[in-house]
């Protein structure tokens, strides 16, 4: 008996517990890893998906903000964009006379992916009574 005491103090390299503990463990952290991971993945095309649907509503709030009022009209009601690249997209254009002076521009920049919600922008034109552009 004394003997095999000596061969288990003596023995040398691991048991097959110890490796299926090893092994199971760092399944565990692989799977926690790839979980923070695709957390990540999703959060980042969230934001870069935020900074593309800003650039599509500034894009168009500056194009009709700086367009002469005697061209809005051509470029009304919808048109279907694919800039920028990763948010191709629909812009639909409404004018509304308010008075005489202001002319009213609503702006719906909808994702041709129904995941997004689509948003609105509202311009305001306002015209002197020279025909020059304020606003």
């Amino acid at each position: 008996m004394s003997e095999h005491r000596d061969h288990q103090r003596n023995r040398r390299g691991v048991s097959l517990i110890e490796v299926m503990v090893a092994v199971t463990l760092l399944g565990l952290i692989a799977t926690v890893q790839t979980v923070a991971t695709m957390r990540l993945a999703v959060q980042n095309r969230q934001a870069a998906v935020g900074v593309s649907r800003s650039t599509a509503l500034t894009t168009a709030a500056d194009f009709f903000a700086t367009m002469p009022l005697a061209n809005i009209a051509a470029n009304l009601p919808c048109t279907t964009l694919a800039l920028p690249a990763n948010y191709p997209h629909t812009r639909c254009v409404t004018s509304t006379a308010v008075n005489t002076v202001v002319t009213r521009l609503r702006i719906v920049i909808t994702p041709t992916n129904t995941a997004f919600r689509a948003d609105t922008v509202i311009v305001h034109r306002v015209t002197s009574s020279a025909g020059q552009v304020f606003q």
